[in-house]
C-alpha cells in the first residue's frame, strides 16, 4: 500500500476564526502569517506566527502553522516541538495530532510516535481527512514490523502486523509478512495461519505457497509441503526457489528420481544460476549416476568458482568413480571453508586409503576426529588401518 504524502493546503489552517479567548491582536498577527505562507514566504510567515503566540501564549493554531511553516523549512525537530505546543494547549487538536503524526512518519521516520498521533487522531474524529489517519496508522505499524523484522525481532514484528491486519483484514501482503514472522518466532501454529489466509486472499501468491511448504517441511509434513511447492510452480513456473525446495522434500523421502526430474526443469529456467546446477548434481548423485553428477558440479563451479561445497561434492563424486588425482584437487580446495573442511578431510583420508597411502590416510582420518558427526567413522578407519584390517 503506498500512500500519497500529499500536503493539502486547504487543511493548514481548519478555521479562518480563533477561538474567543484569543486576542484580537494575536488573530491579526496569525491571520498575515497565513497571507504569507500561502504565498510561500515562509521565513516572514514564521515571524508572523511567532509574533501571534508573542501576544497571546495560549494561541494553538498559531504553534500549529509554526510547526507547519517549520515543515516547510525542513526544521522538523522545531516543527514536532510547535505541534506538541499546539497539542498542549489544545488536547482534542485533531489537525495537530495528524500533522505531528504525518511528520514523524514521514520526515522523522519514527513510525511508533506516529502510531501513537494517528491513534489519537482517530478517537477524536476517525473521518478527519477523508479517513488518511488509518491508512497512515497502518503504514505506520507496517514500517515498524519491517524494522524488527530486519532486526530479526520476530515477535515484536508480528505484533505490528498483527496490529496492521486488524485496521486492513483484506491485505494478503501483510497477512505473509506476518506469517513470516510467526515462524521465524517459531510459532508455527500462528504461521500456518497466516500463511492461510493470505492463500485465501489471494490464491496466486506464489510465495505464501512456497512459505507455507517451508513450514510444513520444516515440522516433518512433508507431503503437504511437496503439494504446496507444487503449487507455487504451477503459479509461478520460474520460481526457482520451489523448484529447490520440492527436490530436497523428493530427497528427504527416498524419491532420487523425482528430485531429478524437478531440478532438471530448475536447471532449464534458470541455466546461469549456480544452486540449481549443484543441487542436480547432488540428485543425481543420489541415484549413483555420478559421471552426471560431476558435470553438474562442474558447471556449478563454473558458475560460482568459491563454492566450497560443490568442491567437497565433486571430491566425492570422483572418488566414486575413482579419478582420485581429481578428487584430491577438489577436497583440497575445498579445504578453505571451515564450514566443509572435516567432510574434505574426510573424503581425502578414503582416497589415500585407496591409494594404499595409509600414513596420509591416517592423518586426514586424525583431522575429522574433530566433528563429531564423522568422529566414529574417523576413528574406525584409523583403527583399521593401524591394526592393517582391510574392508571387504
Amino acid at each position: 500500500m503506498k500512500i500519497r504524502l500529499v500536503i493539502f493546503l486547504a487543511l493548514l489552517f481548519t478555521a479562518t476564526h480563533l477561538p474567543a479567548q484569543v486576542s484580537p491582536e494575536s488573530a491579526e498577527q496569525y491571520n498575515q502569517g497565513q497571507e504569507l505562507f500561502k504565498k510561500r514566504r515562509y521565513q516572514e510567515a514564521l515571524t508572523a506566527f511567532q509574533e501571534a503566540t508573542k501576544l497571546d501564549s495560549k494561541n494553538a493554531q498559531a504553534y500549529r502553522a509554526i510547526g507547519r511553516t517549520h515543515q516547510e523549512l525542513k526544521d522538523y525537530e522545531k516543527s514536532v516541538d510547535a505541534y506538541q505546543r499546539a497539542i498542549v494547549l489544545q488536547p482534542d487538536y485533531t489537525a495537530a495530532y495528524f500533522d505531528l503524526g504525518q511528520i514523524q512518519f514521514q520526515n522523522l521516520r519514527k513510525y511508533e510516535q506516529a502510531q501513537s498521533s494517528f491513534q489519537k487522531v482517530l478517537e477524536l474524529d476517525s473521518a478527519f481527512n477523508e479517513g488518511k489517519a488509518a491508512e497512515y496508522l497502518k503504514a505506520a505499524y507496517l514500517k515498524q514490523g519491517n524494522l524488527f523484522y530486519q532486526q530479526r525481532n520476530y515477535s515484536k514484528s508480528a505484533q505490528q502486523y498483527e496490529l496492521a491486519v486488524q485496521l486492513d483484514p483484506t491485505d494478503a501482503a501483510v497477512f505473509y509478512n506476518l506469517g513470516l514472522s510467526h515462524r521465524y518466532a517459531h510459532n508455527y501454529d500462528k504461521a500456518e495461519s497466516a500463511f492461510q489466509t493470505t492463500i485465501d486472499l489471494n490464491p496466486k501468491h506464489a510465495k505464501a505457497h512456497k512459505s507455507l511448504g517451508d513450514l510444513y517441511r520444516a515440522t516433518r509434513q512433508n507431503s503437504k509441503a511437496a503439494s504446496h511447492y507444487q503449487k507455487a510452480i504451477d503459479i509461478d513456473k520460474e520460481y526457482l526457489d520451489a523448484y529447490l525446495a520440492l527436490a530436497i522434500v523428493y530427497v528427504e523421502t527416498d524419491q532420487p528420481q523425482k528430485a531429478t526430474s524437478t531440478l532438471e526443469k530448475a536447471v532449464a529456467i534458470s541455466p546461469k544460476d549456480s544452486k540449481a546446477h549443484a543441487a542436480l548434481g547432488y540428485a543425481y548423485a543420489q541415484e549413483k549416476n555420478f559421471n552426471a553428477a560431476i558435470d553438474s558440479y562442474k558447471r556449478a563451479l563454473a558458475l560460482d568458482t568459491k563454492n566450497a561445497e560443490v568442491r567437497y561434492r565433486l571430491a566425492v563424486a570422483y572418488f566414486e568413480t575413482q579419478q582420485y588425482q581429481d578428487a584430491i584437487t577438489s577436497a583440497s580446495a575445498a579445504l578453505t571453508d571451515t564450514r566443509y573442511d572435516i567432510p574434505a578431510y574426510i573424503v581425502l583420508g578414503d582416497i589415500y586409503e585407496a591409494l594404499g597411502n595409509k600414513e596420509k590416510a591416517i592423518s586426514n582420518y586424525q583431522k575429522g576426529l574433530k566433528d563429531r558427526r564423522f568422529q566414529k567413522y574417523a576413528e574406525d578407519k584409523i583403527q583399521r588401518l593401524q591394526s592393517g584390517e582391510t574392508e571387504n
